[in-house]
């Protein structure tokens, strides 16, 4: 009911709430993006010129003399987009390039008929870095056909930042924002980004601001709007490649400083724990770059508690922490219970200014801690049967019970305490609640959950022994109780060895089963016996009958003769015939020592060669035959 209570309280309010940016710049991030930059100054010209811009941003200077000198040979480079890197480069370092002949019409060129946007806007930021002068006229002209052709959200942030260098009417490319913001993509109603990534977004957003400066009008993007884009920003601050990161820093700098809408950043600079020792909630009040967007006065509007939705306190205001952008509070004062709390706060600068937004309704999570203990602990040992009779002892936490309570099988353990919060001396539940029994001689243990009244906030643990005996392995002996509590929102963990107690368990008839900490039963492997072979004589004379057509064939040569003036002696003959002798002798040593494997090995080879014999004997013969 608690919990079902405090989601339609934060349903009720939710609604009420703004949605502010989730964080800003720290000097953590500062630092690790000035190690991208400054890791990448040795890379290609991209990397070198995102890597300048950036460590600019950060206000970091870089020695230019070995730089400068690098880009000299890029001055007549052919293609356009190297240009605006080695001329960008060369601008942000202070000795600007002079463009040769060849790089000069390669200019000229990207600003004619049929260039694309992103030639465009290569070739004006190259004319710009020079110092150069851009026909603003034809720039427009050669932007619109540009748009014509490829208006996707590359194009058109591309063209925003070339459009903001030109002079005179720019309604025409100022009107086709609205035509870019429509296209965002919302992520969690938490966070806008266009298709594309940080890279896309930060072009569209950046060109788009300076866009509305040089054009003098409000650009077409709500407050709301302007929060989640800051939000999309800071969810991609872990990037690591020198481009993203400027895009990044380029994006955020805008942002923090834009005339019309600037994100505010309200944060914890505490830890998220609040208790009697710590009780001061420290909040920082930011742009999203991390820096100070002036004086402000910071309200608690409530501090709720979230398990019931209870108001703790409320229009509280925040000490500034002079010369710094914190503001600090004693949450402590409230007397509040320990749990989770919702922080709403509102920021409100001294001098009013309508451009900040995400500084209202603001919410930040911390939780108070507090020390628990143990109080009206009691032990009963009663007869299974009976809950009315038996025998009461009273614990006192921390100390160990003195007295060894003998039990026997047939009786209950029953065990009730209070946990207690030590600030406000109330009973109060807990997540982790547990009973472990010990065995002594064995170290096995068995742990119960203890269950919760919660209409009087009383633990009670239950045990019949009878059955429960399978857990105890029916083992007998002494055995610690100890009660195990554990919370978040406590400071200090309990685990209290409350008593001893001594078990009977009946003698079981049974082999019991062996503990967690005994030697198991060796385990022995049994083979199956092989099957009974065939006596001696049997064998023997199976195997002479196998031998009988060969016994025979040697009688009757001798009998008839042998043979042997038609023999043909050659190398092929005496090979097959050798061959064929070696292929029955190994098939011999297969049935006697040989595995499948060797013989397959060794008839390969002997195979081979006395199939190339015996086809050279045949030819032999066939031909001697022919000549007869």
């Amino acid at each position: 009911m608690t919990t079902y209570r405090a989601f339609v309280f934060l349903s009720l309010v939710a609604p009420l709430l703004s949605l502010s940016p989730s964080s800003h710049l720290t000097p953590q991030d500062k630092a690790r993006l000035n190690s991208v930059f400054s890791s990448s100054l040795s890379g290609d010209t991209a990397s070198l010129h995102y890597s300048l811009l950036g460590l600019q941003l950060l206000g970091e200077s870089t020695d230019s003399t070995s730089i400068c000198s690098s880009l000299l040979p890029l001055s007549n480079d052919v293609n356009v987009e190297t240009l605006f890197h080695a001329t960008g480069a060369a601008a942000a370092l202070g000795c600007p390039l002079s463009l040769g002949p060849e790089a000069a019409a390669t200019v000229a060129a990207s600003l004619g008929e049929g260039a694309t946007t992103a030639s465009l806007f290569f070739a004006a930021k190259t004319q710009a870095s020079v110092g150069a002068t851009l026909d603003s006229a034809a720039v427009k002209k050669g932007l619109t056909a540009a748009l014509r052709k490829d208006d996707t959200l590359l194009s058109l942030g591309l063209a925003f930042h070339t459009a903001a260098m030109l002079e005179g009417d720019l309604t025409k490319f100022f009107d086709r924002i609205e035509d870019a913001v429509v296209q965002a993509d919302e992520v969690d109603g938490k966070m806008l980004q266009f298709e594309g990534g940080l890279s896309v977004t930060s072009v569209v957003l950046t060109g788009a601001a300076k866009l509305a400066i040089k054009a003098k009008k409000l650009l077409p993007v709500a407050g709301d709007q302007a929060v989640k884009f800051a939000n999309y920003l800071m969810s991609r601050k872990s990037v690591q490649q020198p481009k993203g990161a400027f895009h990044l820093l380029e994006a955020v700098t805008t942002m923090a400083s834009n005339p019309q809408h600037i994100p505010l950043v309200i944060a914890l600079a505490s830890p998220v724990s609040v208790s009697a020792e710590n009780p001061h909630v420290v909040v920082s009040v930011t742009d999203l770059a991390g820096g100070s967007p002036g004086d402000f006065t910071l309200v608690l509007d409530t501090a709720t508690r979230l398990e019931d939705g209870a108001v703790v306190a409320a229009k509280h205001p925040l000490t500034h922490m002079v010369t710094t952008t914190k503001y600090t509070m004693d949450l402590m004062t409230a007397s509040p219970p320990a749990g989770f709390y919702e922080l709403v706060l509102t920021a409100s600068p001294v001098k009013a200014d309508t451009r900040f937004v995400g500084n209202t309704g603001v919410t930040l999570t911390v939780k108070v801690l507090t020390t628990i203990s143990v109080d009206n602990v009691e032990l009963k040992v009663l007869d299974s049967e009976q809950t009315t009779t038996g025998k009461t002892i009273k614990l006192k936490f921390p100390s160990l019970e003195t007295e060894k309570v003998s039990v026997d099988y047939k009786e209950r353990i029953m065990l009730n305490f209070n946990v207690l919060d030590a600030a406000t001396k109330k009973a109060m539940l807990i997540h982790q609640v547990f009973v472990k029994l010990t065995h002594s001689e064995s170290g096995a243990e068995i742990i119960y959950v203890a269950e919760a009244a919660v209409s009087s906030k009383t633990y009670m643990f239950d045990l019949d022994l009878g059955q429960a005996a399978q857990d105890f392995n029916s083992k007998s002996g002494d055995y610690s109780v100890s009660v195990i509590l554990g919370d978040a929102v406590i400071t200090n963990p309990i685990s209290w060895h409350a008593a001893n107690i001594d078990i009977n368990f009946p003698e079981s008839d049974s082999p019991k089963e062996a503990g967690l900490y005994e030697a198991k039963p060796e385990i022995r492997h049994l083979f199956r016996e092989p099957e009974p072979r065939p006596s001696a004589v049997v064998s023997n004379a199976f195997t002479l009958l196998c031998l009988s057509p060969i016994l025979i064939m040697l009688v009757l040569w001798a009998r008839l003769g042998v043979n042997c003036s038609n023999f043909p002696v050659s190398l092929a003959s005496v090979g097959f015939h050798l061959g064929l002798a070696s292929i029955f002798l190994l098939y011999t040593y297969f049935w006697l020592e040989l595995n499948m494997f060797q013989t397959m090995k060794y008839l390969t080879v002997l195979g081979v060669i006395t199939f190339l014999c015996g086809n050279s004997l045949l030819a032999t013969i066939a031909k001697r035959s022919k000549s007869v």
